[in-house]
């Protein structure tokens, strides 16, 4: 059996990897969409399906709240604190919650770094039965908040069907 401490740093690094990791692919795939693709133009990648749309987006996520640049780069900042409050009051020792507790910081820090340093955030996946076009980081700030919804209605049944025996 791993020790409590061990565990302990197996979840952390779960946790700075994963957050790592996007920030990391949410930056590279902006840049590369700004190099590569002027802004309002479109490629179609999969014909009346999958686009790569380039577009600026001084809102939050899915293009809501446009032209909110510092109080959505105040809310970045407040929900990357409260992230690493959570992380560091709740010591979950689950690595499903903390791979998706980083999704969720690493998508934060990607849009956060955009809206501070650009004042605008790159939005380039667009699906044609999904209107608002969006980002590597939006993705898995969604990804990480079903994840999380997904770990507490496992957990919750999980608690009633023991109470239940």
């Amino acid at each position: 059996m791993i020790s409590r401490r061990i565990r302990n740093v197996l979840m952390n690094v779960y946790f700075l990897i994963s957050a790592v990791c996007i920030l990391i692919l949410d930056q590279v795939t902006k840049y590369i969409i700004i190099e590569k693709l002027p802004v309002n133009s479109s490629i179609e990648l999969i014909r009346g399906f999958f686009y790569i749309t380039h577009l600026k987006n001084t809102g939050a996520a899915f293009g809501l709240f446009q032209d909110s640049i510092r109080i959505l780069t105040t809310i970045s900042f407040v929900a990357i604190v409260l992230i690493i409050i959570l992380k560091i009051i709740l010591k979950l020792d689950y690595a499903f919650y903390n791979v998706s507790l980083g999704f969720i910081l690493g998508g934060a820090l990607g849009n956060l770094i955009d809206r501070y340093f650009v004042g605008e955030v790159t939005d380039f996946i667009s699906f044609t039965f999904f209107r608002p076009v969006f980002n590597i980081a939006d993705s898995f700030i969604i990804i990480g908040f079903c994840l999380i919804i997904i770990l507490i209605l496992r957990e919750y049944f999980k608690k009633g069907k023991t109470q239940g025996s």
